[in-house]
């Protein structure tokens, strides 16, 4: 089977970090195997098929060993008694046969543990990232560096296609070329693809072989030359809304189940992380509204409030004129905000700044200058400014 929908109880635990490369430490083992393998094939000759040793499907090695080992065994009951050292040699290898996959069972474990420990790691430093775009930006960067992938594409899930948006690559030359003529177009979303059943199941996919799988070869096979892959869904609340690609290549492993449950772990803590920052920017976003009305209703109330003394001003105003008792202009009467605003304006502070200073919004501020200065009779801030400190 070329495609394996992980179960839904197949979560893994995130295991205490393990020293070492797992990746230098696992390409020993294979060539471990493989002494061993040819140290069998002495011992059987020829007459036996043996399997093979590929670094590229590591999770067959103890499929590998296993067959070796019977095989030894299998040549033990068949020699005679009189051949102490051959047996000898046999019994040998058994056990070393044996000692190399209690090996590669601590390595799968202590690796599967420590790419769990830094999934983790990744997702509490995106954490600290500001807003939802930040966390799309920075999401295959840490996939790649901190769960032990080589390259991770980010894609928009739109009615029936995906877009892909995004790519990072260890391997900077051959970063940008392929994918550069892909970003934001539609890949159809077919049937029985692996990316269509995570629509509906929300849950990763792990293509062992992309010439057997019926993935959207254009883009993967012939653009990505992508050979395995695990592809995990981004989930905001029911919705699937985005896809997580990830492999090996150019490396020649394939992707496995620890691949697939550590793009899991990381897809799932993202979306969490994802659908809170777009959480948050609605509750900016409406905060900002309520405060804008709230700030707007304030300042209708000011304005009714002055308004009748404006009009007393006024009125008084144009009967010292008639009357020659009154050579300069009134004093303008300001509103305890507007007093504030126009202290900041006098010093220079733009609408920004003195939203910043006064702790409103700058829609605000614009709303009391105009009060300002149609209360002054000045056609822009300057003027007003120059009669406020004349005095006139």
């Amino acid at each position: 089977m070329s495609v394996s929908m992980v179960s839904d109880s197949a979560r893994s635990a995130a295991a205490t970090r393990s020293g070492g490369d797992w990746w230098s430490r696992e390409i020993e083992l294979v060539n471990h195997l493989r002494s061993l393998r040819e140290a069998v094939a002495q011992q059987i000759g020829g007459s036996v098929t043996l399997p093979a040793v590929e670094w590229d499907v590591p999770w067959r090695s103890a499929e590998t060993i296993s067959a070796l080992t019977h095989l030894c065994i299998e040549q033990l009951r068949k020699l005679p008694g009189s051949e102490i050292a051959r047996a000898q040699q046999l019994c040998d290898l058994v056990l070393g046969l044996q000692q190399l996959a209690m090996d590669w069972y601590l390595h799968d474990t202590a690796m599967r543990g420590q790419r769990l420990a830094d999934c983790a790691a990744g997702l509490s430093r995106l954490r600290g990232v500001n807003g939802s775009a930040s966390l799309l930006e920075n999401a295959c960067r840490e996939l790649v560096l901190r769960c032990g992938f080589h390259r991770a594409v980010l894609s928009q899930v739109e009615s029936r296609g995906w877009k892909p948006l995004m790519l990072h690559d260890r391997s900077a030359a051959t970063t940008g070329s392929w994918f550069s003529d892909w970003i934001n177009q539609t890949v159809p979303l077919v049937d029985d693809a692996p990316e269509a059943e995570m629509l509906s199941r929300r849950r990763p996919s792990l293509v062992y072989d992309t010439a057997n799988a019926p993935v959207y070869r254009p883009l993967i096979v012939q653009a990505g030359q992508s050979r395995s892959y695990v592809v995990a869904p981004l989930v905001h609340g029911k919705d699937v809304v985005g896809f997580l690609h990830t492999d090996h290549h150019p490396l020649t492993r394939r992707v496995d189940e620890a691949d697939r449950d550590v793009a899991w772990a990381f897809a799932d803590g993202f979306s969490h992380l994802y659908e809170r920052a777009v959480l948050v920017e609605r509750l900016k976003a409406q905060r900002d509204s309520v405060r804008e009305l709230f700030f707007g209703a304030v300042d209708r109330i000011d304005e009714l409030c002055e308004s009748g003394l404006e009009a007393t001003r006024h009125a008084e105003m144009t009967h010292d004129d008639s009357t020659g008792t009154n050579s300069g202009r009134a004093p303008v009467g300001l509103t305890e905000r507007e007093a504030d605003v126009f202290g900041l304006m006098v010093t220079g502070a733009s609408n920004q700044e003195i939203a910043d200073r006064l702790v409103i919004t700058e829609g605000t501020v614009k709303s009391h200058v105009k009060h300002i200065l149609r209360k002054y009779g000045a056609v822009n801030r300057a003027q007003a400014i120059a009669w406020a400190l004349n005095g006139s």
